[in-house]
């Protein structure tokens, strides 16, 4: 997406997760590799190095196509997680 290339393009260290969050409306995630947890008021994801920990209120997954999450519901905290305790548990 050309503006995420635009909006991300000097940052450093923000490793696979990319994202946009819409006050009160949802959000827009980019690169995720797995879905883990999930409820209307918290969704765990997976990218490769990271994990992305977000909880809310009525939390839904709009669309999830070939990495790119669209999630509706009001999003109260987002939370990166980086490395070895981002991974998978199971």
């Amino acid at each position: 997406m050309r503006l995420y290339d635009e909006i991300f393009k000097d940052s450093d260290g923000l490793g696979n997760a990319r994202f946009a969050v819409v006050i009160g409306g949802g959000g827009y995630f980019e690169g995720v590799k797995t879905v883990g947890d999930f409820s209307p008021e918290q969704i765990v994801l997976y990218y490769p190095h990271q994990s992305v920990e977000i909880e809310g209120e009525a939390l839904f997954i709009k669309k999830y196509c070939e990495g790119d999450l669209q999630l509706s519901g009001r999003i109260r905290t987002v939370r990166v997680v980086d490395g070895e305790t981002s991974k998978k548990r199971g």
